[in-house]
């Protein structure tokens, strides 16, 4: 989803006679379906031992989605179109939207309402319950999107996690440091035969502002048709995997010794991988990168995870990434972690 946060103080601070700006944040809210997930994939990695590897199909005409788009969003209204390295661009005086060559995924914004989110601030204890952003997301996506995200069978569209972008302003007479949410966005995700899809495929992410308007909104929804099948790793490989991949991208020496395991007593999270380097969170299930993503050559068994570093000057620094579980694996030139990995 495109970056959103604000360098504007929010309005709910404006009342204070001398202020300074501190710069838009978001905050994020993982839901109890995710979490208990994040620590089954820590814990055990994969339910089976193996899982087909999926094919993304179903190309639709890009212009086809983008008239659809429009007559359900901005009915009436005059735009004009482009073409840029195979994504469709389509802009009217108060929208924006983008859908991908292969008509799967579109990226939509509305500045007429986005123009008005600062205005709206709410204190932040007054924001939309994850509950009710999923309730919102699912009643937009069921009148407008309801001809692009389509189910297949034993599909099911999950609610992942809820985001919050926040504006503050300090006060400089008292030194009061005043917030207010501006934007609520609720995040989904896909499963397919109870397997979840992980990365940036299958995907709808939907903001609202706090009069419930819809700011923008990303989806990415292809169709997967599924091939041949592969044996996954079990839960220590797949943590041995995401250890080497991360001493090579923060660039320390390997780990001597393997990442144990965490048991069925309490938090798996953090999970140390080196001496500096704490895990954050593992989801696994089949990864898809994402048709913006530009590479998907297939879509294979894998494992994303949020890792944390730390240097000795107190440096930190964060990595996001996925690294294939399949005993063997595919080669993709456009995913790092294979080719750290080495396919075989």
């Amino acid at each position: 989803m495109k970056n959103k946060n604000m360098s504007l103080v929010a309005g709910a601070v404006l009342a204070a006679s001398v202020m300074t700006m501190i710069a838009g944040t978001a905050s994020a809210e993982d839901l109890p379906q995710t979490k208990a997930r994040q620590q089954q994939s820590v814990r055990q990695g994969f339910a089976s031992s193996e899982l087909a590897v999926l094919q993304r199909t179903g190309a639709v005409d890009q212009n086809k989605v983008g008239s659809a788009l429009i007559a359900k969003l901005q009915p009436g209204s005059g735009h004009q179109s482009s073409t840029l390295a195979g994504k469709l661009h389509l802009a009217g005086s108060q929208f924006s939207l983008e859908v991908a060559a292969d008509g799967s995924a579109a990226d939509y914004e509305d500045r007429a309402v986005a123009a008005k989110a600062h205005s709206l601030g709410k204190p932040v204890s007054d924001k939309m319950s994850a509950a009710e952003l999923e309730q919102r997301g699912r009643g937009f996506i069921a009148s407008k999107l309801a001809s692009q995200i389509v189910l297949g069978a034993d599909e099911e569209l999950v609610a992942l996690r809820a985001d919050y972008r926040t504006e503050g302003g300090k006060d400089m007479a008292t030194g009061e440091i005043s917030q207010a949410v501006t934007g609520n966005r609720i995040v989904f995700g896909r499963t397919l035969h109870g397997i979840p899809v992980v990365g940036n495929g299958s995907k709808v992410i939907v903001t609202f502002t706090n009069d419930g308007s819809v700011e923008s909104f990303r989806y990415d929804w292809p169709t997967y048709q599924a091939g041949a099948r592969q044996q996954v790793v079990d839960a220590g490989q797949i943590l041995s995997r995401v250890q080497k991949a991360l001493s090579v991208r923060n660039g320390v020496a390997a780990a001597t010794s393997n990442v144990p395991v965490p048991n069925g007593d309490g938090e798996a999270y953090p999970l140390a991988l080196t001496p500096n380097t704490q895990l954050q969170a593992l989801d696994c299930g089949y990864y898809d990168p994402g048709s913006f993503a530009g590479h998907v050559q297939s879509v294979q068994p894998g494992c994303s995870y949020l890792a944390v570093s730390q240097d000795p000057n107190g440096m930190r620094a964060g990595y996001a990434g996925a690294v294939p579980a399949g005993t063997q694996f595919a080669a993709d030139k456009g995913w790092l972690e294979s080719q750290i990995l080495g396919a075989n």
